[in-house]
């Protein structure tokens, strides 16, 4: 089945070990998510961790798409910001950040 819709992956950048040395990639995953268009996720951003750091979202997209990220995000009328179809885009959350997107 082809990809539709928006996916989105929280988690923390780098590895546990030697954060001094890692690499900027996904590392510990907290929990992924599919919401539809013009709805709020359900799961929030993580606390910050001193082993972990700070949580991010990695969000994938089928369509370019409008992303809202805060404790009530509104990704129609509030600050939100472009992600293009089929691009990784990385984004820093802070803890109880929602997100919610519309097609652009």
């Amino acid at each position: 089945m082809a990809f539709s819709g928006l996916h989105v992956v929280c988690g923390y950048p780098g590895s546990l070990f030697a954060r001094d040395k890692s690499q900027a990639i996904l590392g510990k995953i907290s929990w992924s998510e599919a919401p539809g268009s013009g709805v709020t996720s359900t799961n929030a951003a993580p606390n910050e961790s001193a082993g972990s750091g700070q949580a991010m979202f990695r969000i994938r997209a089928a369509a370019d798409s409008w992303v809202s990220v805060g404790p009530t995000p509104n990704a129609s009328t509030g600050k939100r910001f472009l992600v293009p179809a089929s691009t990784d885009y990385d984004v820093y959350a802070e803890p109880g950040d929602k997100f919610q997107w519309i097609a652009a």
